[in-house]
């Protein structure tokens, strides 16, 4: 009995000895974290035989990862991040894989995004601008970014430097494709331009690259402008402010070293939503220049990307929201003095609520690719007969279970619609959720599964190569998409799109999974997808299985089970309506 309250004593001091040792300090944790990922930081660029191995720079990065992953308010957090940026371009300059360099930039823009008052913020910004004019050897976007150190840190430390890169940019040559919002100070040589095209024989001789046609869609709020050319071009924007000639804002864009050939339409608009004129002209004979005569202005978007033998300039302008007046509901007398019956009571709510904007009023159902676009093709299945399908029975779906809801597809036969196209008809038909519809491939026969996109930045490769896919171009074209992406996003509906499609791809792994063919869950990821940058409401694209997949491509072809998959979507648009 002795011995054993003594060993009872013995235990309770040795608690109270441990509590009273002191426990560690969180920032003491934080920083030996750091100290041990700066060791191997340095180790990377003092020990050759260290640094020869990836996967040390790898495991480098995910203990600089694990500090800013983990501790996001610890002052140790924008260092993590700015390392993490350096050693991935120490990566490329290594191996010269390209998504080292992505990761890199991505790293430094979330630095300078999250952690703006950080004295890092400014040297991760003047470190883009390094990313684009020394490795991606793009001199255009390198000044993209170099601009934004003299825009968003005035009295950083990477001012002096960055002011010296531009002026040699300057004195070197003049600005190139330059998307970034240059403001100029009166109309100078607008009235300038001489109007007529020139001849295909003059245009060969001068290598000039031919402006094939200017796609056009208007509202109200939202304008969006589309230049396809027959090959890459150089191009500046300028947006120029009201005055005593002109009362409205004006906007022109150049296009370097181009043409319009003889006979081309000049008038593109008059009079139509927001934009009062837009016309197309040759300014000079190595120059074209579109000018938009604006009625209100809130911002303007514009990026490019390539697709084989074409390149495409896209310019959004988004207007200043009109508010229509508020109307007073008034009761109708008899109405107000009987019981409505449930019928009455449901349209009244119904009104009422449309009144007040609370509910979704269209959906914008996008089946990807068509006509000569056949999209994926395994096993002679086209993933654009695929897609139409569910795109139809989903448009049912919601038609009889919500009547009131206006459901428009972007396509309901076979033919082809461009990708820009499909966003501008969203917009144009004011839609309030956007839902594109794919069907994935892969090299890899075995993996199978659906998946949901939304629009931004990415680091996954795979991610990376499925936006190349459904953009029609290469990866080197998603890098550079990126770039500009950071900059369109800023007023995208990123968290609702993040919403709307976390909540559809469980839907659909939950109804197949009651059905036939359960769908492997792959996720929401996101991505660049052109089909979506622009939109105006919160927009995901759907990856519904893999073609490529034996067993899915068997499944995909039975009619019933395309009736799952949109039911799956439909019971996923229920959910977020609700």
């Amino acid at each position: 009995m002795i011995k054993r309250d003594c060993r009872l004593f013995i235990a309770c001091l040795l608690i109270v000895q441990c509590l009273l040792i002191p426990m560690p300090l969180f920032g003491d944790e934080v920083d030996n974290l750091y100290a041990k990922a700066a060791e191997k930081y340095k180790a990377l660029y003092n020990d050759a035989a260290f640094r020869k191995s990836e996967e040390n720079w790898l495991t480098t990065i995910k203990q600089f990862t694990l500090v800013y992953k983990t501790y996001p308010r610890h002052h140790q957090a924008p260092k993590a991040l700015f390392s993490i940026g350096k050693l991935y371009r120490s990566l490329y300059r290594l191996n010269q894989k390209d998504i080292y360099l992505d990761r890199s930039s991505i790293s430094f823009r979330t630095l300078v995004r999250k952690y703006p008052y950080n004295g890092l913020s400014d040297d991760a910004q003047y470190a883009l601008g390094e990313n684009y004019e020394i490795y991606k050897q793009d001199i255009d976007l390198a000044q993209v970014e170099y601009r934004k150190v003299l825009e968003l840190f005035p009295n950083g430390s990477a001012v002096k430097k960055t002011k010296e890169k531009l002026e040699q940019f300057k004195s070197a040559q003049d600005v190139a494709v330059t998307p970034d919002l240059d403001i100029a100070t009166s109309h100078g040589d607008l009235e300038k331009p001489q109007f007529g095209g020139i001849s295909e024989e003059e245009s060969i001789n001068n290598s000039s690259v031919l402006v094939s046609k200017v796609d056009y869609w208007s509202t109200i709020e939202w304008t969006r402008m589309v230049i396809n050319t027959k090959g890459k071009v150089r191009y500046k924007y300028h947006l120029l402010n009201e005055d005593k000639q002109h009362q409205q804002k004006r906007l022109y864009i150049d296009l370097y070293n181009s043409y319009i050939p003889t006979g081309f339409k000049r008038k593109i608009a008059v009079n139509d939503g927001l934009i009062s004129q837009a016309r197309i002209a040759q300014f000079d004979k190595t120059t074209v220049r579109i000018v938009l005569d604006i009625q209100s202005l809130e911002r303007i978007k514009v990026f490019h990307f390539s697709l084989p033998n074409q390149y495409k300039i896209v310019i959004d302008v988004i207007g200043k929201p009109s508010l229509p007046p508020v109307k007073t509901i008034e009761p109708d007398r008899e109405v107000a003095r009987t019981k409505p019956k449930p019928e009455e009571k449901a349209q009244q709510e119904l009104s009422l609520s449309k009144a007040l904007g609370l509910k979704v009023n269209t959906i914008i159902i996008d089946p990807g690719h068509g006509g000569k676009d056949p999209g994926a093709i395994a096993f002679n299945l086209m993933e654009k007969d695929i897609v139409l399908y569910i795109a139809k029975h989903l448009k049912k779906l919601i038609s009889r279970h919500h009547p009131h809801i206006r459901t428009l597809l972007t396509r309901s036969t076979d033919r082809f619609i461009e990708l820009e196209a499909r966003t501008a008809f969203a917009n144009k038909h004011r839609g309030d959720l956007f839902i594109s519809l794919h069907v994935n491939a892969s090299l890899k026969k075995d993996v199978s599964g659906v998946e949901t996109y939304f629009l931004n930045l990415t680091t996954d490769e795979d991610a990376l190569s499925l936006a190349a896919k459904e953009n029609q171009t290469s990866l080197k074209s998603i890098s550079d998409l990126q770039a500009i992406l950071n900059d369109l996003m800023v007023n995208s509906k990123i968290k609702e799109s993040k919403d709307l499609a976390e909540i559809i791809q469980a839907s659909m792994v939950d109804v197949t999974g009651k059905s036939i063919h359960k769908m492997k869950n792959l996720g929401v990821k996101q991505a660049p997808f052109t089909v979506l940058i622009g939109a105006q409401m919160p927009s995901i694209l759907v990856e519904t299985g893999f073609i490529t997949n034996a067993e899915e491509n068997k499944i995909l072809r039975n009619e019933q089970y395309k009736k799952v998959i949109a039911n799956g979507i439909y019971q996923g648009i229920k959910q977020y309506i609700d």
